[in-house]
């Protein structure tokens, strides 16, 4: 068992038993995380900073790549709906 930390505007820390999307543990612990496009890497609306653990999630693929660029992201911050924590993760929700 492991847990998603979450601070900022919305926080919250959710217990998962087996890996599981920023977007999905963020809805089980009833974390407001925005995901206009539906968890699909295509509106980038779910972007979180990770503030520990990123080790623990699972590596950036090509979609969320492209929107991170987009986005001009800095180099801690990943989509929700396309990072899955595999261990303990904090993250930020600004």
């Amino acid at each position: 068992m492991f847990k998603v930390v979450f601070k900022g505007k919305h926080i919250g820390e959710i217990a998962l038993e087996r890996e599981a999307s920023i977007l999905s543990a963020a809805a089980k612990g009833e974390v407001d995380l925005t995901h206009r496009c539906g968890g699909h890497a295509r509106c980038g609306t779910c972007v979180i900073t990770v503030e520990d653990g990123a080790a623990h999630l699972t590596p950036m693929g090509t979609a969320e790549a492209r929107i991170l660029k987009v986005l001009k992201a800095n180099p801690d911050q990943r989509l929700g709906c396309q990072a899955w924590a595999q261990g303990d993760v904090t993250c930020r929700i600004d």
